[in-house]
């Protein structure tokens, strides 16, 4: 831990149960941190799920030419897109959030 870590006077104002702005231990900091991005990561690959399940309900509504079918096809085509750029997201949280304790990205 460095010198500055040290002296910082970290408080946790949005996370846990505690009281606003107590000072947060490193030890907090750092589980806090590796849970969110777990939840981040996680986040992105069930994005990828919806908009794709999205996507595909829409186009079952328009083959089936239920209510505006225009209008489900361009929801479709939004949501298709939509999963790309999640899963390119998804991609490179795997690539950044490392898997194990002391593992690099």
């Amino acid at each position: 831990m460095s010198d500055a870590s040290k002296n910082h006077d970290f408080c946790g104002n949005r996370v846990g149960n505690g009281p606003l702005n107590r000072p947060k231990t490193m030890g907090e900091v750092a589980v806090t941190l590796a849970v969110s991005e777990s939840l981040a990561n996680h986040g992105h690959h069930a994005l990828v799920n919806a908009h794709e399940a999205a996507a595909d309900n829409h186009q079952l509504m328009a083959d089936a030419g239920v209510g505006d079918v225009e209008e489900h096809l361009d929801l479709a085509r939004w949501h298709r897109w939509c999963a790309i750029v999640e899963n390119q997201l998804a991609d490179e949280a795997d690539r950044r959030t490392p898997t194990t304790r002391g593992s690099k990205p």
